[in-house]
């Protein structure tokens, strides 16, 4: 369904100062408009429902809420040292 780098995985974990077993939330963010349609991803610290579609990276757990898969789905998360930050590959948005 969606993919985070290792280099991904640690950026979040320093940044963030996440620990073994924690567990970060991707959703979908309205914030005006764009070439995603105003559509972004969100990041925020939280904990799983049973039903949420989970995938562990690093020791830490990234999970998506059933109505937020759709912006997530083929996603790919990756680190880029050039520009010190994520890079978000969203092809739902394409």
């Amino acid at each position: 369904m969606f993919v985070v780098t290792d280099s991904a995985a640690e950026f979040y974990k320093s940044e963030m100062e996440l620990n073994q077993g924690d567990c970060l939330r991707l959703f979908v963010r309205y914030a005006g408009s764009g070439d995603s349609g105003g559509f972004s991803l969100g990041v925020m610290s939280d904990r799983p429902a049973t039903d949420d579609f989970k995938k562990e990276v690093g020791g830490i757990t990234y999970f998506v809420k059933p109505g937020d898969q759709w912006f997530v789905d083929r996603m790919k998360l990756d680190y880029d040292a050039k520009c010190g930050g994520v890079l978000c590959d969203l092809p739902s948005m394409a």
